[in-house]
């Protein structure tokens, strides 16, 4: 199976207008799927969320249908970081 059930709670780290880099946390219905590395999940209203990879630029954004994305620096699940390592394999194979 290509999907992930996280069942903790995870800390989502978002870069703001500023440049600084804020957190919230996540742990209602956390998914990720294997194979394209995109997480969803539900806020406390309900409303569900997608943290997804733009093509052209490699960003990862966080979204709901009725919020502007937001760029996302890595998300972090218990002693697990995703996205964040993502990129760092990226610039080795660029390198290597």
């Amino acid at each position: 199976m290509d999907i992930e059930q996280i069942n903790q709670t995870c800390e989502v780290y978002i870069v703001m207008g500023d440049g600084s880099v804020r957190f919230y946390e996540i742990s209602e219905d956390v998914r990720r799927n294997k194979k394209t590395g995109v997480f969803t999940y539900r806020d406390e209203a309900g409303r569900l969320w997608s943290i997804t990879q733009d093509q052209e630029t490699g960003e990862w954004f966080s979204k709901s249908t009725d919020e502007r994305p937001r760029i996302v620096d890595r998300i972090v699940c218990g002693n697990k970081v995703y996205l964040e390592q993502e990129k760092e394999e990226e610039r080795q194979e660029e390198e290597g």
